[in-house]
């Protein structure tokens, strides 16, 4: 039950999508009206400014954080575990959030977050690469996937069992959430982002 409880307050968390708050403060739309219509991180800073990009990024890292924390306080003998168990929650919240029936973001924040808390340096090494593949391609959804990819790679080696499932099962979902994406780079319609290019404007 304890795990459950831990994924069950990751949810609740992850259905705070910072993105709409934003967007509304700023502008009175919904994110899912412009740009790509992802009410993410880089939809709201391609659009509205990379200002406001960030602060969606900054939200949903820290509601991440907090759903961990929160956990760890109700649940310390998860140990370390907690951190997935709360991230798979936040993430299942983020990308599926009930109250907008269940169409959410993509959740790279929230993957970041999960995997540089987890281990800090195998995260860090799965966020180089992931990083790396955004500058080589320049597609948002590789980064995306790499993310967790690498992760769950690394956690073959360096993870316990039940760590690396839990990933397996993020990598799963994050893939699923991009399919549309990845569909679109296959036939060479997807969009590319000068990741660089951009933070200098």
């Amino acid at each position: 039950m304890k795990i459950f409880y831990s994924i069950l307050i990751g949810y609740f968390l992850g259905n705070f999508l910072f993105a709409y708050v934003i967007s509304y403060l700023k502008t009175g739309q919904s994110p899912t009206t412009f740009g790509s219509g992802n009410p993410g991180t880089a939809n709201v800073g391609a659009v509205l400014g990379k200002q406001y990009g960030i602060l969606v990024l900054i939200f949903d890292l820290a509601k991440t954080v907090l759903a961990m924390w929160l956990s760890y306080l109700l649940f310390p003998a998860l140990g370390r575990m907690v951190i997935l168990y709360a991230g798979l929650g936040v993430t299942l919240g983020h990308n599926f959030p009930i109250w907008l029936k269940f169409k959410g973001g993509k959740g790279v924040a929230v993957a970041v977050a999960i995997v540089l808390l987890y281990n800090p340096l195998w995260g860090l090494v799965s966020l180089l690469v992931a990083l790396a593949l955004l500058l080589v391609t320049k597609y948002l959804a590789l980064g995306g996937i790499a993310i967790l990819l690498a992760d769950t790679i690394l956690g073959l080696f360096f993870y316990s069992k039940s760590a690396w499932v839990i990933l397996l099962l993020l990598t799963l979902i994050m893939i699923f959430r991009f399919w549309s994406d990845l569909v679109d780079i296959r036939y060479q319609r997807a969009k590319k982002v000068d990741l660089l290019q951009r933070f200098k404007k």
